[in-house]
Order: structure tokens, then C-alpha cells, then sequence
């Protein structure tokens, strides 16, 4: 049998929190968005995340093990309710496996 490396993807629900000062209702729910915006670009520890509820996950890659190495074959695939691909397909296209005649360039980032 030939050997495969599957890697899972999903997202987990993260929490943090930010304080705004405002005159009114209306002005802090709109500095709360900037805020959020701000909050969700940072690449700062939330304060909690949720490691119970893992979903929206897709398989990010198969290779195939071989004796000179890994191989690509697929990535993207979805797997259960895929709400990240609604449709069926894949961010790549590759909705089928058989479709793939060679897989895309990614950067080696992606595996190990």
C-alpha cells in the first residue's frame, strides 16, 4: 500500500476583546467595526479560543509518499459541510481529484 499525507484544515472560534470611547450608541458601534478590523488583522494571541468546536474544515493536501519524496495530489478538497466552498468547488478548482493533471505551485510552507 502507498502511503499518504493528509493535512486537515479548520477554523476554531478566537476571542478578544478592545475598549472605544464614544459619544454616542451609534459612533461606538461604528469605532467597535474599526476596532474589529484592527483586531482581526493583528497577529497577536487572542485572549481565548475555542479548541471544543473545530469547523469549516477542508483537507489542505494529499501527497503521496514515495521513495524519492513527497508528491503532490491534490489540494483543497472539501470534506463536510464546506461552508468556505458552498458551491462544491475548491479555491483551486479541483473539486475532483481526477481532475488534477499536475498540481499547482505552492510554496513549501504548506507541507512538513
Amino acid at each position: 500500500m502507498t502511503e499518504y499525507v493528509v493535512k486537515v484544515a479548520f477554523w476554531l472560534r478566537a476571542f478578544d476583546s478592545v475598549t472605544v470611547e464614544a459619544d454616542t450608541d451609534a459612533e461606538a458601534i461604528e469605532k467597535a467595526k474599526i476596532a474589529a478590523t484592527e483586531a482581526m488583522d493583528s497577529t497577536a494571541h487572542p485572549e481565548y479560543v475555542d479548541f471544543d468546536e473545530r469547523r469549516e474544515g477542508v483537507i489542505a493536501f494529499i501527497d503521496r509518499v514515495t521513495q524519492v519524496g513527497r508528491q503532490a495530489v491534490v489540494e483543497d478538497v472539501a470534506f463536510d459541510e464546506d461552508r468556505i466552498h458552498p458551491d462544491g468547488a475548491t479555491a483551486d478548482g479541483y473539486g475532483d481529484p481526477a481532475a488534477l493533471s499536475s498540481p499547482p505551485a505552492y510554496g513549501s510552507h504548506r507541507r512538513g
